[in-house]
């Protein structure tokens, strides 16, 4: 044979090849797309609709509501999420899952009152919001006091939102007096006046000091004392009659 005959031969062989590949291609398509149908468009319809079209073409629908959205084109409670695209084929008795239309999204300032600025950032976040100015006053309960825009205000994503927040002021503090040899009653009404307040008294006899008087204290005297501190005062009382002394 000659070389022209051989190489005639050659690309007969693979020319035979590709068209055969290229048809079976085309055939095995062909075939699957017989199998098949398109996944019809659910998107916008009611659940009722869109069961029974799924029904129609033979595929079941199953709601997932954790696939829900916000969408501003889709009435609320209609499909808005599928997870076949609409035209891709599938076989008859594929589940097609789909998410329900939460409505258009709407943002609202969230009340922050009493909320601290830390927690007042992580709700921005999560509702598409940025934090704005933040101011400080003194106020009797710390937290967020006001938000410019104002609570419940429907503001676009990304908007900056101000916060005034207020923090606690510290009770004034006092130097510790020296209340030894002192009444305990007019030292307990000076220690009211200052919203001080004594947390613990104890009795001890002590012959020859009258009874009422304190003699031990804590904290000593010059040491700092606020509202709240514990403050302990051990007073005189002789003993009750009829008791003997150990």
């Amino acid at each position: 044979m000659s070389m022209r005959g051989c190489l005639s031969t050659s690309l007969f062989a693979v020319l035979f090849i590709v068209l055969f590949g290229i048809s079976s291609f085309f055939s095995f398509r062909l075939f699957v797309r017989g199998r098949s149908i398109p996944a019809p468009d659910l998107i916008g319809l009611t659940l009722a609709d869109a069961r029974a079209e799924a029904s129609d073409a033979g595929l079941m629908l199953e709601v997932d509501n954790r696939m829900d959205r916000n969408a501003d084109q889709v009435p609320f409670g209609a499909v808005a999420w599928q997870n076949r695209d609409p035209g891709s084929y599938v076989k008859r008795g594929t589940r097609v899952i789909v998410g329900q239309s939460l409505g258009p999204l709407v943002l609202r300032v969230p009340d922050l009152t009493g909320e601290s600025a830390r927690t007042a950032l992580l709700r921005f976040s999560q509702r598409n919001l940025q934090m704005g100015t933040l101011s400080y006053m003194p106020s009797v309960r710390p937290g967020v006091v006001a938000s410019d825009p104002p609570a419940e205000t429907v503001v676009e994503g990304q908007t900056p939102v101000s916060l005034l927040v207020g923090f606690a002021v510290p009770s004034p503090a006092y130097v510790m007096p020296d209340v030894i040899n002192r009444s305990i009653s007019r030292v307990t009404s000076a220690f009211d006046a200052r919203n001080l307040t004594v947390t613990n008294i104890r009795y001890e006899t002590y012959p020859g000091i009258q009874d009422g008087t304190i003699i031990r204290q804590f904290p000593l005297p010059g040491s700092p004392v606020r509202a709240g501190d514990a403050i302990t005062l051990v007073v005189t009382r002789q003993q009750e009659e009829g008791v003997m002394a150990q």
